[in-house]
């Protein structure tokens, strides 16, 4: 889409005005100067293409638009304009982007506050992977877990593109690819049709943190895990070793391959070095409540989920003032009922 004029319109770039500088200017000259070479033609036939919803019945509550000329990746909505969400083709392409995203997504991107568009390829690889690898499993993914493994990685220098980098020790998948730079000049706009709400406002019709680029990028790092947690994080890096060929467990194949032969492969992965065993273990203090002692599960789904999120945070506050030793429940990794019943189901 747009590739064959790729090498004609690389050179097309557009200075910043005053008003454009006083708000953009942070940003690197490299994203600045990046046109989309997507077109507007192009964008009925990519939608027949691919799929961008995670629910068929939702496809007619977006439309894509493509850049116009004074457009470009970090830009915001003008004032009075509709807010819309810049992606990268090759999120839906390759790296398995569907809309709207889970809780679990949109939780990993609002705690940095990263926008979609302002995150490396690779990161969302890392992000879409960890998830469906956790799901399979049975487990829920959680953000303090996946933040366990990873950090979030500036760029030297300047204001470019965020990635996730595993720490030492740590290292779960290899990256979907090695360096991915062609996505930065295919992106377009997704926005709402009149009379639907985008996913990407809040109960006042705000954008979220993670919708356009932010100067202000913050890292999350989790340094200590509870004993349920790092079971589960033991088990996860755990299931590379003893492959044959470990770049096999790289986002790329997770991302790339049909769900029934990743399915199978991580049904594989279980019997090396007696891995099923762990998992058995691992869901069974899962279901056992006295191994983490009662508390509160938060939803999964919804658009209330963050709105309780908060409220519970005040309640955690509210305890720790009394003396409670209430331990934090967005730390918990409950099982994922729907998730377990379908591996059981393979199995």
């Amino acid at each position: 889409m747009g590739k064959k004029k790729f090498c004609q319109e690389l050179k097309v770039t557009r200075p910043l005005d005053a008003a454009e500088t006083r708000l953009y200017g942070w940003v690197e000259e490299a994203v600045l100067t990046q046109p989309s070479v997507v077109e507007s033609d192009s964008l009925p036939e990519f939608c027949r293409n691919f799929s961008l919803m995670e629910d068929s019945g939702t496809e007619g509550d977006y439309v894509l638009e493509a850049a116009g000329p004074p457009d470009h990746v970090p830009f915001r909505a003008g004032e009075g304009d509709p807010h819309f969400l810049w992606v990268y083709q090759e999120l839906f392409t390759r790296l398995r982007m569907r809309l709207p995203f889970s809780d679990f997504q949109r939780d990993v991107m609002n705690r940095c506050r990263v926008a979609v568009s302002q995150l490396h390829l690779n990161g969302w690889g890392f992000i879409v992977s960890f998830e469906k690898v956790c799901l399979h499993y049975g487990f829920r993914p959680t953000i303090r877990l996946f933040f366990y493994i990873y950090d979030v990685h500036f760029p030297p220098g300047g204001y470019g593109y965020i990635s996730f980098r595993a720490g030492q020790g740590r290292k779960l998948f290899d990256s979907y690819e090695d360096s991915i730079q062609e996505f930065k000049w295919h992106y377009f706009k997704v926005l709402a049709v009149p009379g639907k709400r985008a996913f990407w406002l809040d109960h006042e019709n705000k954008p979220f943190p993670w919708v356009y680029w932010n100067p202000e990028v913050k890292d999350f790092t989790v340094y200590n895990l509870e004993p349920l947690e790092m079971a589960a994080f033991k088990f996860l890096v755990s299931l590379p070793g003893g492959l044959p060929k470990r770049n096999r467990f790289t986002c790329q194949w997770i991302l790339d391959g049909s769900d029934a032969e990743v399915g199978k492969f991580l049904d594989d992965l279980l019997d090396v070095k007696m891995k099923r065993t762990k998992l058995d273990n691992l869901m069974a203090m899962m279901a056992d409540p006295s191994r983490m002692g009662p508390r509160a599960v938060l939803p999964t789904g919804g658009p209330s989920a963050i709105a309780t999120a908060a409220a519970a945070a005040t309640a955690t506050s509210a305890s720790a003032a009394a003396g409670s030793t209430h331990v934090e429940s967005s730390s918990q990794v409950p099982p994922a009922p729907t998730a377990s019943e379908t591996h059981r189901t393979k199995k």
